[in-house]
């Protein structure tokens, strides 16, 4: 049986159906198109890095410009400051923001990995195996991916936040905060892991846990672009599929074209291939997974409802639709999808 909605949450579906209606008719099908997009590191990432590095947007009339950001949680918050159009960012931070407004919408997954985050530490701290991380202190980026996976693994190791001493920080301050010592671990993923690697050497200790969590990379846009920019999110969507199908025909070069951007060793590249899955498409895993994590943070208190965001009217599947139909697995599209 279908969700009941508020009057707000069926007005914010709404307005996006409308702009759905009219995605790309405001726009010329022939002729170049600008855009501008924000662009993470994150190894889930990777389809989006290869496009552009390939030059495969341009290929459909689309010119970029491109804007890195560190993470994908500071891209998104660029996209609703209005610095960039589109950018791209894991699921978690979507379900955060979703708690405070609902003026943007995703519109497709990049990729997705059961094994990308991971868990650095310092021998020296006493830490030899996950269990050693209690009583220690622990810091991560909150509200992130990284953050979720660190309550996912704490709780695996028969723990909780309150067991460790938990602090935040920036991406970019957790690798020389772990090699200063003025924290004994941190969640995080490439290429902060190397860079923990590189500064403590045989110091440093990484855990993994494969099939714990299910992190998504995702395309997203505010309300408004989606209302005046369908035709150029449909040559992005395109030029994402072009970059996906250059992946899987000739693996090598597209590594080497990410370890080049991103400066990471083309051996830890290769190690970490096999393990993300670089596809394009719009599931219904998603919406579960977005719903999910939304009870955790309500749970843990990070943000302020009584129940999860509507996540539904969020999910934007038309320029994905247009591009590649069965690709957009979300049983119900209650928003911009053209019926």
């Amino acid at each position: 049986m279908p969700r009941a909605r508020s009057l707000p949450a069926l007005l914010a579906a709404l307005a996006l159906a409308g702009a759905g209606c009219d995605s790309g008719d405001s726009e010329p099908a022939a002729g170049p198109l600008a855009l501008s997009l924000g662009l993470p590191p994150d190894p889930v990432n990777w389809l989006m890095v290869i496009g552009v590095e390939q030059g495969l947007f341009a290929d459909h009339g689309l010119e970029l410009a491109v804007r890195d950001y560190v993470s994908g949680k500071r891209a998104l918050n660029a996209v609703l400051a209005g610095e960039v159009e589109v950018a791209t960012t894991a699921e978690v931070p979507l379900v955060f923001r979703a708690f405070e407004r609902s003026d943007f919408a995703c519109f497709g997954t990049v990729g997705s990995s059961g094994n990308e985050p991971r868990v650095v530490a310092r021998r020296d701290a006493g830490i030899a195996g996950p269990g050693d991380l209690r009583g220690k202190g622990v810091a991560t980026q909150r509200g992130s991916a990284v953050h979720f996976f660190l309550h996912l693994f704490l709780v695996t190791h028969g723990m909780t936040e309150a067991d460790v001493e938990l602090s935040f920080m920036k991406a970019e301050e957790l690798a020389p905060a772990l090699a200063e010592g003025r924290i004994d671990a941190f969640s995080m993923r490439e290429p902060f892991v190397s860079e923990a690697e590189r500064l403590l050497g045989e110091g440093a200790i990484v855990f993994a846990e494969p099939g714990l969590y299910h992190k998504s990379f995702n395309l997203v846009a505010g309300t408004d672009v989606v209302a005046r920019r369908g035709e150029a999110l449909r040559r992005l969507v395109a030029g994402v599929l072009d970059a996906e199908r250059f992946a899987r025909a000739r693996p090598g070069e597209a590594q080497a074209l990410v370890a080049r951007r991103l400066g990471i060793d083309a051996a830890r590249v290769a190690e970490l291939w096999g393990q993300i899955d670089l596809r394009l498409g719009l599931s219904q895993e998603l919406l579960l997974a977005m719903e999910d994590e939304a009870r955790w943070a309500l749970a843990a208190g990070l943000v302020e409802g009584s129940e999860p965001p509507d996540f539904l009217r969020l999910l934007h599947g038309e320029p994905l639709r247009r591009v590649r139909p069965a690709a957009v697995t979300v049983v119900e599209l209650g928003d911009a999808v053209a019926r």
